[in-house]
Parts: structure tokens; C-alpha cells; sequence
């Protein structure tokens, strides 16, 4: 009982300190609120993009992999790119026609040449313009993304084959350039720095839905070996996406694909590969590091605000003691152990930290819901941020705490009691 007779006086006596002085108390916790907040709308934000990242990975299923002439999922840079040290520029492109050799491979359902152009480049026609992000793709690239042709045709492999000026392009593309007209069958212009293309729109396509295709518009899509006569592909930035049949086990294929680049590749036994194979649990673990960025930066706001109101406890607590100082003598006078007048400033310290952690929760819960109404993003707050964020506010008060009690339990009975 004499425990939580400490906790609840301790408790009780931070509330009356709150209704007393509630200015000072207010800009004594608003430190921990904000940390409390960074922490849970940073928490919910990441887990949102990891969830969207996982809906984009899905549809490609997690055997598919990637053949690439470096590992891009390194995130090493040894040397300038300029003087050519980094694989990047070391390691021969690849060949545009290997995806077709790759497919033929025993346990390989697929294998598709892909580039992505970025975004910046322009679609147009007539008056109407749009920014569109651009691919060069491989006639079975639909198999291995997924998504819907919501009008017209993806386009053939005999297309492909013979680089036919063909294009596919989303429903926000179509609306931006045709509005309510069929764009099927019509024509566009792709433009790409000084270089410009014109193409006849075959389909519509619908991406499956994730966080990154909402927040770009504009997307089209040509025969990869189009893309490279129009627009002039750098041949360093493609890579092919490579499906194993589904009861082909994913290191058979990893083997066999590597044991055909090589051959491709023409490297003799004891030669290192001169390519790269990535897997999707490597391109997880990639995206764990940029994630990760994200929460190191969400520790260290956090951090800030914590120390900021860490701070404030420490003063209006000193500023408790002062004011108290009478009371504590008369205690201790009578009796009061040192242990239980510190414990109950400890509580106290905490119990101010923690409604801030609480009002933080609130606020943050606040700002989720806006994230989830007003962007694509569909943020999700994990209950590991909401401990963590109750145990941080509730360490605060202790940590910064400790000094201000244990100047209270120290103070001498006898001078305590003269104190005016």
C-alpha cells in the first residue's frame, strides 16, 4: 500500500502543479508533445511506405529476380564514377537479345528487358502536353507486373521483334492528352531531351495500386528495343526481370541463370562474374536502408523535442522543491524516509512527461488520419511506436527528473523547517 500511496500522491500533487501553473507546465511538457508526435507520424509514415513497397513487390512475387551488368543493391560507391572505378562503368552492358536466351533457360517461365527513362520526359498531342515517366520494356513485362489493360492491347512480341512505333499508356496520360476521346489508335509524340518519337497508343494499362504509382500521374510504356531505336537508350541502364516457373525452387534458377550469363558473358572458369544477379530479398534489404535513414532521422527530432521538455522538467521541478521546501522538512521531521520523497518527485516528473507523451498521441493520431485522407499514402501507426512513445515520455520524466528529486530528499530536516 505504501507504494501506491507514493505513486498516487505523486500523481495527484503533478495534477494540482498542472491546474496551479498551467503556462508553465503547458511549455514544460509541449517539448515531450512534440516528440511524442514526430515519433508516431514518422512511425506511421514509414510503416505506410514499407507496406506500399511490399503491395509493389507483390505482384512481381518474391522468386522474381533481376539481372543487372552491376549490383545496384550494394549502395557502395568505391571510386569517382568518372574515372570509371565503380562497376557501373567496369562491367559491360548487357545485351538487349540475352533476355531471350535467359527465357529459354530450363525453370524459367519469363525473362523481360527493361529501362526505366525516369520521369521528365514529355508526351504530347495536339495542343495537350503532359510529363510522363518512361519505360522500355519487354513484350511479356504485363506477366511479371501484374495490372490491368483497361482499353485497347498490350502491345506483341512480333512488335517487339520488329520495333514497331507502339506504346501503351495509363489512364491519367490518356485523360491529360485525349480527355474523353478514345486514345486507342491515335498517335503521340514522346519527347526526351533533344530526342522526340512518334507512337500509336495500343492500350490503356492500369498499374497495381501502391503508394508509388500514386504519387506519380503519368506513365507510358514501349517495346524495350523501340524505346532503344527512337530515343537512344544508354545500354548501362538495362537490366532484365527474370520469373522462374512456379515449382522451379529460386536457387535452381539463381544457379542456372548465372551459368548462362556466364556463358553470354564469355568468362572462363576463375573469372569473377562481370553482372550482377539481385534477388527480392535483396532489393527488401535495400529499401530497409532507406527506410532506415528515415528512422534515424525520426530518432533524432524525437530526441530533440524529449531533451527540450527533459529540460523544462528539470526547472519546474527545481522551481517544485523551492516551493516545498517547508513540507519536505516537516516530512522528513517526521519521519519521512529519503527513498519515498525522491520516489515521489520521480512520479511526479513522470506523470507530467507522460501527458505530454499523451497529448503527443493524440496530436499524432491527429496527423495520420490527415496523411491517410489527403495523400496516397496510407500511413499506419504500429503498436510498437505507441510503447515506445509512452516509455520514452515516462523515461524523460525520470531521467531529468533525478536530479531535482534527489535535491529534495537531500535537503536537511532542520533547515528545510527554517525555510521562509
Amino acid at each position: 500500500m505504501g507504494f501506491i500511496a507514493t505513486v498516487t500522491e505523486g500523481i495527484a500533487v503533478a495534477f494540482d502543479s498542472l491546474g496551479a501553473n498551467k503556462v508553465r507546465s503547458g511549455l514544460t511538457i509541449l517539448g515531450v508533445t512534440i516528440g511524442v508526435l514526430v515519433v508516431m507520424v514518422m512511425a506511421a509514415v514509414i510503416t505506410g511506405i514499407n507496406n506500399s513497397f511490399s503491395e509493389l513487390m507483390a505482384p512481381e512475387g518474391i522468386t522474381t529476380f533481376w539481372v543487372a551488368h552491376f549490383d545496384f543493391s550494394s549502395m557502395q560507391i568505391t571510386g569517382p564514377l568518372d574515372e570509371g572505378e565503380h562497376a557501373f562503368f567496369k562491367n559491360p552492358p548487357l545485351e538487349p537479345e540475352w533476355a531471350k536466351e535467359l527465357a529459354r533457360i530450363p525453370g524459367i517461365q519469363s525473362a523481360v528487358s527493361v529501362v526505366n527513362l525516369g520521369s521528365g520526359n514529355e508526351a504530347s498531342s495536339g495542343g495537350d502536353r503532359v510529363e510522363i515517366g518512361l519505360y522500355g520494356v519487354g513484350a511479356d513485362y504485363i506477366e511479371i507486373s501484374g495490372g490491368d489493360v483497361i482499353a485497347g492491347r498490350w502491345f506483341t512480341q512480333s512488335e517487339a521483334d520488329r520495333r514497331t512505333a507502339v506504346t501503351v499508356i495509363d489512364s491519367a496520360t490518356a485523360v491529360g492528352l485525349f480527355g474523353t476521346r478514345d486514345p486507342i489508335g491515335r498517335d503521340i509524340r514522346i519527347s526526351r531531351g533533344s530526342e522526340n518519337a512518334r507512337v500509336r497508343v495500343v492500350g490503356v494499362y492500369r498499374a497495381p495500386a501502391n503508394l508509388f504509382a500514386g504519387l506519380a500521374s503519368h506513365y507510358v510504356w514501349m517495346p524495350f528495343a523501340t524505346t532503344d531505336k527512337l530515343l537512344r537508350v544508354w545500354d548501362r541502364e538495362m537490366s532484365f526481370v527474370v520469373r522462374p516457373e512456379p515449382e522451379t525452387e529460386l536457387q535452381t534458377a539463381l544457379d542456372a541463370t548465372r551459368a548462362r550469363m556466364r556463358q553470354l558473358r564469355r568468362l572462363r572458369p576463375g573469372e569473377d562474374d562481370d553482372f550482377a544477379i539481385i534477388t527480392a530479398d535483396q532489393v527488401v534489404a535495400l529499401w530497409g536502408q532507406l527506410t532506415g535513414v528515415l528512422f534515424a532521422a525520426m530518432v533524432g527530432l524525437s530526441s530533440i523535442g524529449l531533451m527540450v521538455g527533459g529540460v523544462g522538467v528539470i526547472g519546474i521541478m527545481m522551481i517544485s522543491v523551492t516551493e516545498r521546501t517547508r513540507e519536505i522538512g516537516l516530512r522528513k521531521a517526521m519521519g519521512g524516509r529519503r527513498g519515498d520523497i525522491m520516489w515521489q518527485f520521480l512520479v511526479e516528473a513522470a506523470t507530467l512527461t507522460l501527458l505530454g507523451g499523451a497529448t503527443g498521441m493524440l496530436l499524432g493520431g491527429g496527423l495520420v488520419w490527415v496523411v491517410n485522407q489527403a495523400t496516397p499514402l496510407t500511413a499506419v501507426v504500429p503498436l510498437w511506436s505507441i510503447v515506445a512513445a509512452l516509455a520514452a515520455s515516462v523515461l524523460t520524466g525520470i531521467g531529468f527528473g533525478l536530479y531535482p528529486a534527489s535535491r529534495a530528499a537531500g535537503l536537511d530536516p532542520i533547515d528545510a523547517l527554517r525555510y521562509e
